[in-house]
Parts: C-alpha cells; sequence; structure tokens
C-alpha cells in the first residue's frame, strides 16, 4: 500500500541521499538478485540510481524497497542492510563521527548533521544525569517501508558506535521500537541488548557516562575539515547537481513537459551542453521524464479518484493506451491494477 501523502511535493520531493538504495541493492546482488530483476516495476534506472547524485523521493525509495522485500522475503532486510553501513557511506558527516574525541561528540553530530544525507526522519540527543537517549521524528505511514527504515537506520547506528568504539552494542542500554513486535524481532534481538516494542516513538538508550567514553581513532585536524565540509553542504543545501534541479522543475509541471531543447534553454545551455552533464551525472533526459512522469502517475493513482484517461491527459500522453503501455513499463502492471493494490 502507498503512503498517504499529503500533496505530490510532499511524495515526490528528494528526501534520501542515493547512496542508501544503491546499500539495499548491494545487499540483494550478496543475496542472489541481479540489477535487472531488482529494477522490474520500480521506474528506476540502474545505471543511473549507481551513478547519479540526485536524491530519490518517498516515491522511488517506496518502491525499491517494495520491490526488495518482495524478493528477499526477510522482514529484517533493512536491519541487514544498516549493519552493511561503512562510516564512509554518510560522507564527511561519517567521517566526522569516526574522528570525533569522545562518543558523545560522535553522536551530537546526527541532529544537526542527518539532514545532508536522509531528510524523511530527524535526530534529537537528551542528555540526563544517569541516561542520555538519542530519539527519532519520523512519520512513514506505511508499515513495510517504515519497519525497513527504521530498521536501517537502527543497523547503521550500531555499525557506528561499532566503528567508533570498537564495540558491537556495547555502549547501547535499550532500542525502543515503535511497531509491534513483529517478524523481524529475532533480528533485532540478535542486534541490541534489550528491545522494547510498541514504544511511543524510535529512542536508544545509553548510560550518560559511555558518551565520555573516547574513541578509537580521534583526530582533531580531520574532524575539523570533516565538520567544514559538512556545514558547508548544509549551508546550500542538497546537492543533486543539474539532475536534481531538473526533477524539481518536471515535477512543477503540469501535463506540458518541456523537451530537452526547451530544458535546455530554461538552464541557459545548449540541448547538446545539457545532455553531456546529465551524462556526467549519471543519467539522461529521458529517464528523469521517465522516472517523474511514474511518480506523478503512482501518487494520481494511489491517492486521488480521478479516472485513468485524466491522469493520462494530465501526464502528457493523448491517448490512454499509450499511457497505460508506458505506466507497465515502468512499473510492472496496469494503472487499474496498481490502483486496486494501493487502496
Amino acid at each position: 500500500m502507498s503512503p498517504r501523502a499529503a500533496s505530490p511535493a510532499e511524495w515526490l520531493r528528494p528526501i534520501v541521499h542515493p547512496v542508501y538504495a544503491r546499500l539495499l541493492c548491494a545487499e540483494m546482488r550478496r543475496r542472489g538478485w541481479s540489477p535487472e530483476v531488482q529494477m522490474q516495476g520500480t521506474g528506476m534506472d540502474w545505471n543511473a540510481l549507481h551513478t547519479g547524485q540526485a536524491f530519490l523521493s518517498l516515491a522511488q525509495l517506496q518502491r525499491l524497497v517494495s520491490r526488495a522485500l518482495e524478493l528477499s522475503q526477510d522482514p529484517a532486510l533493512g536491519l541487514a542492510v544498516g549493519l552493511s553501513t561503512e562510516l564512509a557511506s554518510h560522507g564527511a558527516l561519517g567521517f566526522a563521527a569516526l574522528s570525533a574525541p569522545r562518543l558523545g561528540g560522535a553522536l551530537a553530530l546526527l541532529p544537526r548533521y542527518s539532514g545532508l544525507r536522509l531528510q524523511l526522519a530527524a535526530f534529537a540527543l537528551e542528555i540526563g544525569t544517569e541516561t542520555a537517549v538519542l530519539r527519532l521524528d519520523e512519520r512513514l505511514d506505511d508499515p513495510s517501508l517504515r519497519a525497513y527504515v527504521l530498521g536501517h537506520i537502527t543497523g547503521a547506528l550500531l555499525r557506528l558506535l561499532q566503528s567508533v568504539t570498537g564495540q558491537d552494542s556495547g555502549p547501547l542500554i535499550a532500542l525502543h521500537w515503535p511497531l509491534p513486535r513483529g517478524p523481524e524481532a529475532d533480528a533485532l534481538l540478535a542486534a541490541a541488548p534489550e528491545v522494547h516494542w510498541s514504544a511511543t516513538g524510535w529512542r536508544m538508550e545509553f548510560a550518560a557516562t559511555l558518551l565520555q567514553a573516547p574513541t578509537l581513532a580521534p583526530d582533531a585536524q580531520a574532524h575539523r575539515e570533516a565538520l567544514r565540509s559538512c556545514d558547508e553542504h548544509l549551508a546550500r543545501g542538497p546537492d543533486g547537481g543539474l539532475t536534481q534541479r531538473l526533477r524539481l522543475h518536471l515535477l512543477a509541471c503540469d501535463s506540458d513537459f518541456p523537451n530537452v531543447q526547451q530544458m535546455a534553454a530554461i538552464e541557459g545551455l545548449s540541448a547538446r551542453s545539457l545532455i553531456r552533464h546529465l551524462r556526467d551525472e549519471g543519467t539522461r533526459y529521458q529517464t528523469l521524464l521517465d522516472q517523474t512522469r511514474a511518480d506523478l502517475a503512482c501518487w494520481l493513482l494511489a491517492q486521488t479518484e480521478q479516472p485513468v484517461e485524466r491522469i493520462a491527459a494530465r501526464l502528457g500522453f493523448a491517448d490512454p493506451s499509450n499511457f497505460s503501455r508506458s505506466f507497465r513499463r515502468w512499473c510492472g502492471t496496469t494503472p487499474r491494477a496498481f490502483r486496486q493494490s494501493a487502496r
């Protein structure tokens, strides 16, 4: 079922760095699933996903995760992907955490800088006299996607603790899990010393004294440089380059999508230059256009009662049958079947 979003902008805005989708794909390849099989029905291009830098939308992430869960039949897939996440995957934030002098300094980076890589949730760190709590504010509605994302975040943080302190989950007292005890329970219990189910929100508890524990690789100069890089990225916002600018422009269009020449003129470029820049960023204009129309089509089918014919016209298709063929190519099913499964 598709999450209920208030608007296409909320559903389709870029929210997660593509490296986290790549980590999911890498885990699926280790389990024997080919790139072609992984991408079926997602409306996404493998090469663009693995070379581009534009953030993924909630719609894209939901389709990719749904496909992976369908193939793997593993309810703890998100945790497994998170546990395999190296600190370098988090960019400058990961290097800043690794080079921090103490564990508390590494965890304190998350509330300020995690949005550089992930914008569907926000961290808060509360330090008491005996206990420190790392909280996560998230509003994901789809149960499967929520369990995957929370599992990934949990695994990635446990991996961070291991990398920074040299202990598996030693600094962690308890994990509070905001979902009922489900099929992922055994994997969570194996990863965390104590788990509380159906909590009011996701959070990790630590002994406050452990925040003073030294890290394995403190480096004052490297830490300053990593923080400077984080601040620079924070000042300019998520950096998806030309790809992300074009995607945001396409999302703002209403049926009249520009062709490559028209888009090049909007950007003040020649068509040849625009094509070259997109190629350097690992994508093509037609790929961006198809992804945008696929995302809009999925949102309109799941969130509105508009007839398929009207949706086809809104997305620039004069013939609904052409829209149905394109939608099947993007998502592996018909528009009507997708609408029925999303309800």
